[in-house]
């Protein structure tokens, strides 16, 4: 299968689903986000995904259907839906359980998973220690964990820290434009978790190749 043909067939299966990630995200918000720009994430997302190994698809794919609506829940209203999160949770746990089984990479599986566990003790002891980050995040890091966990030991720590430096940029960036307030905790964390993850996740495609 060229790249040309599956970037092809991701085109055409996100544009498929975009229908139903726009209905997803009415009912996970109150806020009105624009159809439009949502159809050309999910595209993009769907197109760059289209390109990972097969073994690695269905993590991106489960990605693109639940991670983006939760990213943009949480960049206008700064909480992130269980209706999204926990089925996202439980798609990257069976995505890596097949992948190890069809990858023949028990390996590689039980990483993953021990990754969503780390990424989710991190955030939960940070949680509970300090409020930051908010519960949302919480049930959103065992997701991106269990990906960059897949990818390898330097993907996820590496992907850990990129994450924070990604928050405090846009929360920076937000700041001086009097979007967010640090003060008052309403920098969002979980578009940062959402790019993180699919930049990650190609570049340890393109790593790989």
């Amino acid at each position: 299968m060229t790249w040309m043909f599956r970037l092809a067939v991701g085109l055409g299966v996100s544009l498929a689903l975009t229908p139903v990630i726009v209905c997803l995200l009415r009912r996970s918000t109150n806020s009105r986000l624009s159809s439009v720009w949502i159809a050309v994430v999910v595209v993009g997302g769907g197109a760059v995904v289209a390109l990972w190994t097969p073994v690695a698809m269905a993590f991106g794919a489960a990605f693109v259907a639940l991670g983006i609506p939760a990213a943009a829940v949480d960049a206008v209203e700064h909480r992130i839906p269980d209706l999204v999160s926990l089925p996202l949770c439980g798609a990257t746990v069976v995505a890596a359980i097949v992948a190890a089984i069809v990858g023949d990479d028990v390996g590689g599986g039980l990483r993953a998973l021990a990754g969503g566990a780390i990424w989710g003790a991190a955030l939960l002891l940070s949680y509970v220690l300090t409020g930051q980050p908010g519960p949302g995040d919480v049930k959103l890091a065992p997701s991106i964990g269990i990906l960059l966990g897949w990818f390898g030991w330097s993907w996820l720590l590496g992907g850990f820290l990129a994450t924070y430096v990604l928050t405090a940029v846009a929360g920076l960036i937000g700041v001086l434009l009097r979007k967010y307030s640090f003060r008052e905790g309403q920098v969002p964390m979980g578009p940062s978790m959402i790019v993180v993850a699919f930049v990650c996740g190609t570049l340890a495609q393109l790593g790989s190749g």
